[in-house]
């Protein structure tokens, strides 16, 4: 079962399987120099003063750095603000779980993160037990010899995480956003995206050879015989393609009017009558329950037809590969390694895979990021950071509402009803302030393996749980130590955890552009996509309405045409380019918070005594801009660079840096830009 959807300010970087980012080394420091001398230098060696800021503004703040970093052997994308603070988290809560698997004696939480990860830790009890942790349900699917008995265990499946064709999330309803819930997507699919599968092209189907080889090996080492392994490989080929034909786009499931399609349980059995569904959720003990939306329809008619026309042995020798699948980075060595060079390796071209202990703390985080969160708090949060991130927070806040009169192409109505939103936005910054109980959670140092099933069930049944429930508000959709942030349409609310609020992000002593350059692009770029091209759909409680006059989202929709224009024609690889209907939110997100960003820091300014001074040779302004840049340095290897093109809804780093700069007049004003430079060109894009 999926999580809550959220936007997002980056893709993770970090995945269970595989784990491909993580951070290098900054350029050695002078252990003599004073804080402000220590950065001046760090901003310096970042740049590459042979490169003109008004032609290649990215390359003019990144090169040096990108010249002197190293891309380790175990990553393949490197975000210098994100993966940087990343890896200092990673240590630090590693010497959390390490100390709590020590003293196993501690209390409740101690002793929980202590279990878990000591069982993580055990190489040599999950090497010993092989593949004999999937091979219980395996033994069902062997007995589920017709399509009804399939669905049922579909449905047990997807208590323990475990989602062969479709999946979900309980969320709030996007009609009604006080009630939560059961949202239904398409999935099924082990590549990144459906792209993988319809390509025709000779690297195209080269790759998917490449994985049906790689399903046959992994069916292998399970104890297939190879001649069934290699027959089970075709069939999931065969099945996953099928599933990739009727799949939606990217970019259309990013589309919360298209997804947004309510329905009761004799609906859905209308819509896909083979499939019984009473029985599938009576697996999941959720008998009874109506309140559903159906995400992608059509994917869920087809998907009916095709489990109707395939052959029962083929469903199931799909069900055992999901099976595998789900769980190979849970089982012996032999697995894992397979798993990463085909995902870690072939698909994101990282060469190495993460030292285990890292893996263990990704995992610990992902099963039990209460407990974590509050242990990293404890050791890592400084209290009076919460209090400074809301006060620019609110400085971005009060940007955007001066912003709103300048905006000629919107009517005052409109703009009243977005002012209202504006103001009505929560945010919520380090932590909760309620944490969530994990006692329900049983873990013990006997089975990494059983771990995380339990893991897996304790989190879809609390999910579950919340169905037809009303929505909590105060609850959060990232733990404490995540390097992200986010804004949630549906709760109207902007998320900031507490693994953002640091170094190139913030820092309470640096120069206020360079915080407001940092993590305040992030807070407005996240307040921004509460009026995107999707996100301005919902209103202040968060439901999905039209608030707009027709002429304003005429005028909205002409400006937003233009970015995605714009974008469309920036070229990630030869012959690939960016999406820029994918990304069109982002990218709005990006040069509007941005824009605020910059006015929060003048407003800021013009309000101080004494005035901010430079550094490294640089005036503040430049500062604001190169602390937003130097956050996006990024080094990544073809393969990920591939992947998130086709997939992601973020452009890459270096397009959002330019793609922002250039559309902001104050950049070409605080580096001199001549118009019809390339980062000053004479037409720009402008949304908010």
């Amino acid at each position: 079962m999926r999580r809550l959807r959220l936007v997002v300010v980056l893709a993770p970087l970090v995945a269970l399987a595989p784990l491909v980012a993580g951070s290098t080394a900054e350029a050695k420091k002078d252990k003599t120099a004073s804080p402000s001398e220590a950065l001046a230098a760090a901003i310096s060696a970042a740049t590459e003063p042979k490169v003109s800021a008004c032609e290649d503004f990215y390359q003019f703040a990144c090169g040096g750095w990108q010249a002197n970093t190293p891309l380790p052997a175990d990553k393949s994308i490197y975000v210098r603000g994100f993966s940087s603070i990343n890896d200092s988290n990673q240590e630090t809560l590693r010497k959390v779980l390490e100390d709590a698997a020590a003293n196993p004696g501690a209390d409740a939480d101690t002793k929980q993160l202590g279990d878990f990860y000591a069982a993580c830790m055990d190489q040599e009890a999950i090497d010993a037990a092989g593949a004999r942790p999937i091979l219980p349900a395996w033994a069902e699917v062997a007995a589920a010899n017709d399509v009804p008995a399939l669905v049922a265990l579909a449905g047990k499946l997807s208590r323990v995480g475990i989602d062969p064709f479709f999946t979900g999330y309980v969320g709030a309803d996007n009609n009604d956003p006080d009630v939560n819930i059961l949202h239904l997507y398409q999935a099924g699919l082990s590549l990144p995206e459906r792209t993988y599968y319809l390509d025709q092209s000779g690297e195209g189907q080269q790759l998917l050879q490449v994985f049906e080889a790689h399903v046959a090996k992994m069916l292998l080492l399970a104890g297939h015989p190879a001649e069934q392994a290699a027959l089970d490989a075709r069939k999931v080929l065969a099945f996953e393609t099928k599933l990739a034909e009727i799949s939606w786009p990217v970019e259309r499931v990013y589309d919360s009017e298209a997804t947004n399609n309510k329905i009761d349980l004799a609906g859905l059995q209308k819509l896909a009558p083979t499939f019984d569904w009473t029985a599938y959720l009576a697996a999941m003990g959720q008998a009874g329950r109506t309140g559903l939306n159906v995400a992608t329809p059509s994917f869920f008619e087809e998907l009916d037809k095709l489990l109707a026309a395939t052959p029962v042995e083929d469903l199931q020798a799909v069900y055992r590969w999901q099976i595998l699948h789900a769980g190979a980075g849970e089982l012996a060595q032999e697995f894992e390694q397979e798993d990463f060079a085909f995902f870690g390796t072939r698909l994101t071209g990282a060469p190495k895979q993460p030292e285990r202990w890292k893996r263990c703390v990704a995992y610990t985080d992902a099963a039990l990021g209460t407990p974590l969160g509050k242990a990293y708090i404890a050791t890592a949060f400084p209290g009076e950071s919460k209090e400074i991130a809301l006060e620019l927070i609110t400085g971005i806040q009060k940007a955007f509402e001066a912003n709103l009169p300048e905006l000629t192409w919107m009517d005052d109505a409109t703009r009243a009803k977005a002012k209202e939103k504006l103001d009505t936005i929560v945010n919520k910054v380090g932590y909760p302030d309620t944490w969530r109980d994990f006692g329900g959670l049983a873990v013990s140092r006997k089975s990494f393996f059983d771990n995380m099933r339990a893991s897996n069930a304790f989190e879809v049944d609390f999910a579950l749980s919340k169905w037809e429930k009303p929505v909590d508000r105060s609850e959060w959709g990232m733990t404490p130590p995540t390097v992200n942030a986010y804004y949630n349409p549906s709760a109207n609310e902007i998320a900031f955890p507490a693994g953002i609020l640091q170094p190139p992000f913030f820092e309470r002593t640096w120069p206020m552009p360079m915080n407001f350059g940092g993590i305040g692009m992030v807070m407005g770029h996240e307040v921004t996509h509460g009026f995107d091209d999707d996100g301005r759909k919902f209103d202040k409680t968060g439901r999905l309405t039209e608030w707009w006059a027709p002429s304003v989202s005429t005028a909205f929709e002409e400006r937003a045409a233009c970015v995605e224009e714009q974008y469309g024609t920036f070229e990630v690889q030869k012959g690939l380019f960016v999406n820029g209907d994918l990304t069109l939110g982002e990218n709005i997100a990006d040069l509007g918070g941005l824009k605020q960003s910059f006015l929060a820091w003048r407003a800021w300014e013009a309000e101080q005594p004494k005035k901010t001074k430079g550094l490294a040779g640089f005036t503040p302004d430049q500062l604001f801009f190169l602390a937003y840049a130097q956050g996006w340095c990024t080094l990544a290897r073809p393969e990920i660079e591939k992947q998130r093109a086709l997939s992601d809804p973020h452009a890459p780093p270096r397009f959002r840096v330019n793609g922002a700069v250039m559309n902001l007049p104050e950049f070409a004003d605080a580096f001199s830009c001549d118009e019809g430079d390339p980062m000053a060109p004479k037409d720009r894009c402008e949304v908010w």
